[in-house]
């Protein structure tokens, strides 16, 4: 029982950690940079409410979905907070983040400031193995629901300039575990930084082409790069593409449809093992501008 039981939570937290919050889980980021770095919290010049929703692998039964809904407020005196909702469900797992960031802006000069973050969070996780139907009627282990809670902490900072940023962040800065009865290195998150920038070069009156790129540095598993560029036209319509090597490339539109909304769509198509067995991935996101609203 305990052989079984062990096997079956390691093969799906394997597949559940890929889409966790050891690694960035959105196409869309640059939209919401603070959902990466909490030195972006609050710091721009409106409050705001991001929701999205990512979809992957089209077509494979229970695959991974995530849903985020991410506040940010700008207070006073260079002071910027967020609050940070991120739902992650795979087959029978299912895990759910709550933080709260907390930012303070420097000026270092006339054209740049810089940011300080802290994020605190609270994830919980659970798996509902009394869901899967299996020939054994009787088997007490997949009679069980397994739930744990465990907080951790990230902090990051932030070079901002209105043509370019440079970025890096230290996250999960505890190891938490979990599910508590299976000790496995699989089973527990692990320190990553992220470390990224991006530049914007003005073509002319109607056309802004923003390159960017974010690595990711996670411990015990390869380097990860995300390469991204970003058409803007006539400060209403962005046209991007993302790659991420060794896994994916994605195709990002965005639409400013009034002064208080932006709707973006992605589309991911994976380059990894997993490619021939579904059928891409669906993200989408609306943004709201809430002073412009109320």
């Amino acid at each position: 029982m305990l052989l079984k039981k062990t096997l079956l939570i390691s093969a799906f937290i394997f597949s559940f950690c890929a889409v966790s919050q050891n690694k960035v889980n959105y196409g869309l980021y640059n939209n919401n940079l603070n959902l990466i770095n909490p030195a972006f919290a609050g710091q721009a010049d409106n409050t705001s409410i991001l929701i999205n929703s990512k979809t992957q692998w089209v077509g494979v039964a229970d695959a991974p979905k995530t849903s985020t809904v991410s506040l940010n407020i700008p207070l006073k005196e260079n002071i910027g907070i967020g609050l940070n909702i991120i739902n992650d469900k795979i087959f029978v797992f299912n895990q759910t983040q709550i933080s709260l960031d907390a930012s303070y802006k420097l000026k270092v000069s006339r054209d740049h400031d810089i940011s300080f973050g802290i994020k605190a969070q609270a994830n919980l996780y659970s798996g509902e193995f009394n869901t899967i139907k299996t020939a054994a009627k009787n088997d007490a282990f997949f009679a069980e629901s397994v739930h744990n809670f465990s907080p951790n902490f990230s902090m990051g900072a932030a070079l901002i300039h209105d043509d370019y940023y440079l970025h890096a962040t230290l996250n999960t800065l505890l190891i938490d575990q979990r599910y508590k009865d299976l000790n496995s290195s699989k089973n527990k998150s692990k320190l990553h930084m992220n470390i990224g920038g991006g530049y914007t070069i003005k073509l002319n009156n109607y056309l802004n082409l923003t390159p960017s790129t974010l690595l990711t540095v996670i411990e015990g598993a390869p380097l990860s790069i995300d390469a991204n560029t970003t058409l803007e036209i006539n400060e209403k319509y962005d046209v991007g593409l993302s790659y991420s090597f060794n896994n994916s490339m994605q195709i990002n539109t965005k639409i400013t449809a009034t002064n208080w909304l932006d709707i973006g769509y992605g589309y991911s198509i994976y380059t990894n093992k997993i490619s021939p067995y579904q059928n891409g991935t669906h993200e989408f996101f609306a943004l709201f501008n809430l002073d412009d609203i109320f």
